[in-house]
């Protein structure tokens, strides 16, 4: 009886999940953008505190032992619901959670090593019918010792007369982090630059970046230390 409850479970989570086909342009691009920089992917099904919303990420990397350090539990997802405003929303979780010295560390550019990195881009997400949208949260593994830590998103890709928003936001009352943020206007054209890297982000602060006709954004950030200081949304 178990083993049939469970291969119930398993049809049940493959229904689910079935509807979250896979857009191979899209893919293909995260693989093979940036000079191939994120050779190793995987798939993370990842959820709200409360479990009520998911989603599937898509998380790459130029090292697979780095990658192997990123799990389901290294990200959640921040539930925004319809008439909340974002900046709102992020001001109240952050504050609740984080005590902050008030004076932010100074981060040492001499540990400024570029060699691991990370790629994330949302495949599908799957959100309670009062939840307009989802901020990712990065909690970030271990690593044993203090350094910079380099993230770079995808936004989805998007049809002509359509406009897209980039949301920054710094949840960090310790340490700032840095982002910057690019753009191309077709599957064919290159990237160009909209922030240039790198623009700081201090605790509490936000940007928007909104543009019309664009095809995709990526916004790239580094943090430092052990605990996350930007989080970034395309809407």
């Amino acid at each position: 009886m178990n083993k049939f409850k469970w291969l119930l479970v398993a049809m049940l989570v493959a229904v689910l999940f079935s509807g979250c086909s896979k857009d191979k342009e899209n893919v293909s691009v995260f693989m093979h953008d940036d000079s191939g920089a994120a050779q190793f992917i995987k798939s993370l099904v990842i959820y709200d505190a409360n479990r009520q919303n998911s989603a599937q990420l898509l998380v790459g990397s130029n090292d697979s032992s780095y990658l192997k350090l990123w799990t389901e539990q290294n990200f959640e997802l921040i539930p925004i619901k319809y008439g909340e405003r974002t900046k709102d929303v992020l001001d109240a979780r952050f504050k609740a959670t984080n005590s902050g010295s008030g004076k932010a560390v100074v981060a040492q550019e001499s540990s400024d090593d570029p060699q691991l990195q990370l790629y994330t881009k949302f495949e599908c997400k799957y959100l309670q019918d009062d939840v307009e949208k989802v901020v990712l949260y990065e909690k970030l593994p271990d690593m044993g010792e203090t350094a910079w830590t380099y993230l770079t998103h995808y936004s989805k890709t998007l049809q002509p007369n359509d406009s897209i928003t980039c949301f920054v936001y710094g949840v960090n009352p310790d340490v700032s982090g840095y982002y910057g943020l690019e753009m191309r206007t077709s599957e064919n054209d290159g990237w160009s630059t909209v922030v240039s890297e790198w623009r700081q982000v201090e605790y509490g602060k936000s940007y928007v970046h909104g543009l019309r006709n664009a095809y995709q954004m990526k916004a790239r950030k580094k943090v430092y230390g052990a605990t996350e200081s930007v989080v970034i949304l395309f809407d």
